[in-house]
Formats: C-alpha cells, sequence, structure tokens
C-alpha cells in the first residue's frame, strides 16, 4: 500500500465476497498471500504510475476545474444505451452546471461515466427527440426559470428514463 492511501477494508467489497461463502473466501485470501509473497520475493513490482490496465485514464471532463465565477445554467444531456437482449434505453438530463463538463460530472452518477462521456449536450432548453416524452409543458417552465436564474435551487437535476424491450 503506498503512503499516500491508509490500508482499509472496503465494505461494499466484503459483503459482495461473504455472499459468495467461504471457499469463496479462501480461495481470495488464498490469492492475497500469494500476491503478497510475490511483493516480499521481488518477483513482481507495483505498477507504475498509468500502467495499471485496469485503471482507466479519466475522460477529459472529469478532470477539469469548475469555473465557480460562470453562473448556472441549465444543460440538457441525451444518450441512448442499446443492448442485444436486455433492449433499448434512451436518457434525457437536465441539471444547474456552470458548464458541460459539470453536467456530464453530475450525470455521470446517474448513468455511469461510460454513457455520461457519449451523451450529447447542450446549454438550454433546445429541441431535442422526445422531448414532449420528457418533459412536461410545466416542467418546461420550471426548467426556463431555473436557467434564467429566478428562484434557482441550490443544486437540481432531473433524468427521465425510457426503456422498451422487444425480445
Amino acid at each position: 500500500m503506498s503512503e499516500k492511501k491508509e490500508a482499509g477494508p472496503s465494505a461494499f467489497l466484503a459483503e459482495h465476497l461473504a455472499r459468495k461463502g467461504p471457499d469463496e473466501l479462501d480461495r481470495m485470501q488464498a490469492t492475497i498471500d500469494l500476491a503478497r509473497q510475490l511483493l516480499v520475493s521481488g518477483e513482481v513490482q507495483p505498477y507504475a504510475e498509468g500502467e495499471n490496465p485496469f485503471e482507466l485514464p479519466p475522460y477529459p471532463w472529469e478532470i477539469t476545474e469548475v469555473r465557480r465565477n460562470a453562473p448556472r445554467r441549465i444543460f440538457l444531456g441525451t444518450v441512448s444505451d442499446l443492448a442485444t437482449g436486455t433492449g433499448h434505453t434512451v436518457y434525457l438530463a437536465a441539471g444547474l452546471a456552470r458548464d458541460e463538463d459539470e453536467f456530464r460530472r453530475q450525470l455521470s452518477v446517474h448513468i455511469g461515466h461510460t454513457l455520461a462521456n457519449g451523451a450529447t449536450v447542450s446549454l438550454g432548453l433546445g429541441d431535442f427527440p422526445l422531448s414532449k416524452t420528457f418533459v412536461s409543458p410545466s416542467l418546461r417552465k420550471t426548467f426556463l426559470k431555473f436557467d434564467q436564474g429566478r428562484n434557482a435551487p441550490a443544486g437540481f437535476f432531473y433524468l427521465g428514463q425510457w426503456h422498451e424491450n422487444r425480445s
């Protein structure tokens, strides 16, 4: 473990492994013991910065700084997720953000960073596919009011989802 982070258990992973049963726990413990032996023997060296194939580099929008002095505006994002056997899902999101990158970070919390990266994002309330399906006239008026800074809350995020499976 590096000096930067203190070693601590992952409650999420511990629960997952416990649900897999004692045989899986024994296998994982044996794997960890072997990994420690490999490190101590010098047979294996820790990954260098950027070398780990299991750690994907962040998308540029994941690491930009928020411009604190920029006004918060309504951003819209749409993305489609189509997978054979699982159906077709279309998402529409709206949120208050200072820029597109901040909005994509908000979106990624709800649909993951891969779909958030592939989303079509626009500033304001322009026309978009399925707009009448996702946004009622009264909600559209609320979005417009927030976009103009009138009675806008400190934070706002809306996510609509259309899913169909025809298999």
